[in-house]
C-alpha cells in the first residue's frame, strides 16, 4: 500500500484548480501506460464522488491537455450514491454529468455506456414520500415496516452495481482513479461514523453496500466497501474547511493498515488508502490541528 501523503494548498480554489490540472495529467498518464506484456492500457476505470470532490470535473476541459485524452477509453463510477430518483439534484451522478460527463457525451468524445451510475430509486413521488414518512413516524409497526421495505431496495441496488462492478472489472475489481471527499464528521463515500449508528464500513464481504438512516440527507444511499476503496490504484480526497479539521486531525492519528480493515469506525477516512498512491488535498485552514 502507499503512503499516505498530504498537500496542503492555500484555499478551495486553488485546491480545486490544481485538482483538475492533476486528473487530466493523471489520466493522460494512465491512458499511456504500457501493460508488462508491452500493450497498451485498454482503459481506465474512475471512480467520482460528491461534494467539493466532484469540483475539479468542472474545469478540466479548460486545461488544453484534455482535448488529448482519449475518453473513449475512460469509465467514471461512483464511491456512492443517494437512493433518489434518477433526475434527482441530490444525486452525484447528475452533479457529474452536468460538470463534465454529459458535455464530453454530447460532442461525442465519451461513450454513454462508459457511465455506469448506481442505481436509482425508480417509485413514485408519492410512494417514496409515504415510505419516508412511515420511516420516520412515531408508528413503530410502521417504521419496522419502512425500513424492511427500504433495506430490501437498497440490498437490491448494492447488489446490481456489485455484480456489474465484477461484470466489467473481474471479481476482485479495481478502480484505477477513487476521487473521495470527506464530511466534517469523518465520513467518506456513504460510509458515515458508528456513533451514528453505522457499521458499514466494517463490512468485509461485499464489493457495495446499502446505507439506510444516513445521518445527511438524504436517508437512503448505496456505497462502495472499504476494502474495494483502499485497493485502488490511486486515490485522492479532497478535504477543505475549517470545519474538518477536528476530523482530519483524527482520521490522521488513526492507526490504520491503509488496506481498508483497519481504522477507527468513528472516523471512517481512517479506513482508507492507494496501492500505487494515496494523496490528500487540503488547506490550511483545516490541518491547524495536525
Amino acid at each position: 500500500m502507499a503512503n499516505r501523503r498530504l498537500i496542503v494548498y492555500p484555499n478551495t480554489d486553488l485546491m480545486i484548480q490544481a485538482g483538475a490540472q492533476r486528473l487530466v495529467l493523471t489520466l493522460l498518464d494512465l491512458l499511456a501506460e504500457r501493460l508488462p506484456d508491452g500493450k497498451r492500457r485498454e482503459r481506465v476505470d474512475v471512480a467520482l464522488s460528491g461534494g467539493s470532490a466532484a469540483k475539479p470535473l468542472g474545469l478540466v476541459l479548460d486545461d488544453p491537455l484534455s482535448a488529448s485524452i482519449d475518453w473513449t477509453r475512460v469509465h467514471f463510477w461512483f464511491s456512492d450514491e443517494r437512493f433518489v430518483p434518477a433526475d434527482s439534484a441530490d444525486r452525484n451522478a447528475v452533479a457529474a454529468r452536468r460538470l463534465l460527463l454529459d458535455q464530453l457525451v454530447a460532442e461525442g468524445k465519451l461513450p454513454e455506456s462508459n457511465i455506469h451510475e448506481m442505481p436509482a430509486d425508480v417509485r413514485s413521488a408519492d410512494d417514496i414520500a409515504a415510505a419516508t414518512a412511515a420511516a420516520s413516524g412515531d408508528d413503530e409497526e410502521a417504521r419496522a415496516a419502512a425500513d424492511v421495505a427500504n433495506d430490501a431496495l437498497l440490498d437490491a441496488a448494492a447488489r446490481s452495481y456489485e455484480s456489474k462492478l465484477i461484470r466489467e472489472l473481474g471479481p476482485e475489481p479495481v478502480i484505477d482513479l477513487m476521487i473521495l471527499g470527506m464530511g466534517p464528521d469523518g465520513h467518506y463515500a456513504s460510509l458515515f461514523p458508528a456513533s451514528s449508528g453505522h457499521h458499514e464500513v466494517l463490512v468485509r464481504n461485499r464489493l457495495t453496500v446499502g446505507v439506510s438512516h444516513s445521518p445527511k440527507m438524504p436517508p437512503l444511499r448505496v456505497s462502495l466497501t472499504a476494502p474495494l476503496i483502499a485497493r485502488s490504484r490511486h486515490t485522492w480526497f479532497f478535504s477543505a474547511g475549517a470545519g474538518k479539521a477536528d476530523s482530519l486531525a483524527h482520521v490522521f492519528a488513526a492507526p490504520t493498515d491503509g488496506d481498508g480493515l483497519t481504522g477507527d469506525p468513528e472516523y471512517p477516512s481512517s479506513f482508507a488508502g492507494g496501492v500505487d498512491e494515496f494523496v490528500w488535498f487540503s488547506t490550511e485552514e483545516t490541518v491547524v490541528k495536525l
